[in-house]
C-alpha cells in the first residue's frame, strides 16, 4: 500500500493510452487519482473497444473522450471537451 500525499491536488490533465491494468498510462492514472489530480482519459476508438478503460474511468471518477491521436480534428475536440469537463486551461 502506497501513501498518498495529495501531491497533485488541483492539477488537471489528459491521460492517453490506458488500455488495461498492464499499461503504464493505466498505472499513471491510478497514481494521479490517488494523489488528488483530476484528468480525462482518452484512447483511439479501436483501442477503447479492446481495453477496459471504462473500468478505470469508474475507479478514478474520470470521463472518457475517444480520440485518434493522428487526427487533428479529434485532438482539437479532445482539448475543447477536456477544458469544459476540467474547467479552464
Amino acid at each position: 500500500e502506497t501513501m498518498a500525499y495529495n501531491l497533485l491536488k488541483g492539477k488537471k490533465g489528459i491521460i492517453f493510452g490506458a488500455l488495461d491494468a498492464n499499461s503504464i498510462a493505466w498505472k499513471t492514472a491510478e497514481r494521479v487519482h490517488e494523489e488528488g489530480g483530476t484528468f480525462v482519459l482518452t484512447n483511439a476508438p479501436i483501442a477503447m473497444r479492446m481495453g477496459q478503460i471504462n473500468e478505470l474511468a469508474e475507479k478514478t471518477n474520470s470521463e472518457i473522450i475517444p480520440a485518434d491521436a493522428t487526427n487533428e480534428e479529434d485532438l482539437k475536440n479532445l482539448v475543447e471537451k477536456s477544458m469544459e469537463i476540467l474547467g479552464g486551461k
